[in-house]
């Protein structure tokens, strides 16, 4: 008995069946699927794939990849890395790699992240040259989710620190009950390093976020206040971040230290009734420019020269509604500028976690729907023009999810001018309202059948289940 499932038709299936993480299809396909070539902005795309694997106490110990592919989805660089990814990495204008790595190694003995089992943990800091030589690296304990190469050459991270237990109570918001072993909650800080590794400025949540205005989420457990997941500099030297526990985010005077604007919180104090309160969360159909957010990552300024440059574009889960959109908003305004739409119910972009969103220089967004491992670039009227599905599973857990995926252009590092050409063949996909997955076929059965299903592997590539 022979099973054959045509791969040149699978190509169509999630480019138009837009999925939810549990509403995959059980056969599916990876790599690009949808390539329109006048359309879409021809670059090399970075990610590395999600394993969460434990363990790595050492360089080395159990390595991650990195991958950087072309329009068509082949491997045009790789990167092993010497931990598993804490969470992505990005690569820097004069061809180095920036990442974090995740280490269980228990320095110092109660080391907060592995002693509560926190989200995101990273631990190690490093920088890698094209070869994949490490030039730099630095140790934080309490490493986690995101990191940033500033403009003066030093490098700036999130980490956890416990919550003074005194302020613990005074946090408003979140699931009842759910704090830390002892009754403790974690809370964030930002710290910058030199080269040198020098920690040269520290930037404490507890001491600067509000209690009155940085209200957890009501879906949100209390093990974190604000959960910071992105940093990113903005062009005057300010910084944004997104905070998914307090559904926002928000942009921080870099020299004062204070939080100079918020967007997005569904929960807020009605001083009135000394009562914690929730905003409308919007509707499942997103075409509404609804100001609030539900558990967002990747919130930072669209830079310079593109299209938007100057407002702040975020990843917004949708936890409240199951629809995630890339959102792009003025910071200064409160207000939505413009956001990707999703006008149908069933198999909608939903990742409850994770994932990341940027503005192109063609006007054209590319998101990373990180839970379903799914990159794929939209027109400003929301039209897909290239999409890519990741092949790679470490394990049945992830299953394919991407923190962050990140396009770079033709011209954007010296190396580049080694690799093959970015651009390549169109890949137009099939009708899949009219596809079928070629059934079971007996060899013994009819001959001509045999000469048939001959012919169709001679055709193309094909995809054997057993």
């Amino acid at each position: 008995m022979k099973r054959v499932f045509q791969l040149l038709g699978m190509v169509a299936l999630v480019a138009t069946l837009s999925a939810t993480v549990w509403a995959w299809p059980s056969v599916y396909p990876t790599g690009t699927t949808v390539y329109d070539s006048g359309n879409a902005f021809d670059g090399y795309t970075l990610f590395a794939p999600m394993d969460g694997m434990r363990g790595a106490t050492d360089f080395y110990d159990k390595p991650g990849n990195a991958y950087l592919i072309d329009m068509n989805g082949e491997v045009v660089h790789q990167w092993k890395l010497p931990f598993p990814p804490g969470l992505h990495v990005k690569l820097l204008p004069n061809g180095h790699l920036l990442a974090t790595g995740r280490t269980d190694r228990m320095v110092p003995k109660d080391r907060i992240s592995v002693k509560y089992d926190l989200d995101g943990i990273a631990g190690w800091i490093y920088e890698l040259d094209w070869d994949g030589k490490i030039v730099f690296k630095y140790y934080d304990p309490g490493m986690h989710h995101d990191f940033e190469k500033l403009a003066n050459g030093n490098y700036l991270f999130v980490s956890f620190e416990l919550l003074p237990k005194d302020m613990v109570r005074k946090v408003r918001g979140g699931m009842e009950g759910t704090e830390l072993k002892g009754g403790n909650m974690a809370c964030d800080k930002l710290v910058e390093v030199s080269p040198e590794g020098k920690v040269v400025w520290e930037w404490h949540a507890y001491k600067h976020a509000d209690l009155d205005l940085d209200i957890l989420g009501p879906i949100h457990p209390r093990v974190e206040w604000l959960h910071i997941n992105d940093i990113d500099e903005r062009a005057d030297g300010n910084l944004v971040f997104s905070a998914r526990h307090t559904d926002s985010v928000m942009v921080l005077d870099r020299k004062t230290g204070k939080i100079k604007s918020r967007f997005g919180n569904v929960a807020y104090l009605d001083k009135k009734e000394n009562k914690v309160k929730f905003r409308h969360a919007g509707s499942m159909l997103v075409h509404s420019k609804n100001t609030t957010l539900g558990g967002p990552h990747d919130g930072h300024e669209i830079p310079p020269g593109l299209p938007g440059a100057g407002h702040i574009m975020v990843y917004d889960n949708g936890m409240y509604t199951n629809t995630s959109r890339a959102l792009e908003f003025d910071a200064e305004k409160g207000t939505v500028v413009w956001e990707s739409t999703d006008f149908q119910i069933g198999r909608r972009h939903f990742s409850s976690f994770i994932s990341g969103v940027q503005r192109l220089p063609n006007g054209d967004t590319l998101i990373c729907s990180g839970a379903n491992g799914r990159f794929f670039e939209i027109t400003p009227d929301n039209k897909i023009v290239w999409e890519y599905v990741n092949p790679y599973k470490p394990n049945h857990l992830f299953n394919s999810t991407v923190f962050r995926a990140h396009r770079y252009a033709p011209a954007y590092c010296a190396e580049f001018s080694t690799l093959p050409s970015a651009a390549g063949a169109a890949v137009v996909p099939p009708d899949v309202s009219t596809f079928k997955v070629s059934g079971v076929v007996d060899d013994d059965d009819d001959d001509d059948e045999d000469e048939d299903d001959e012919d169709d592997e001679e055709d193309g590539p094909t995809m054997h289940a057993y």
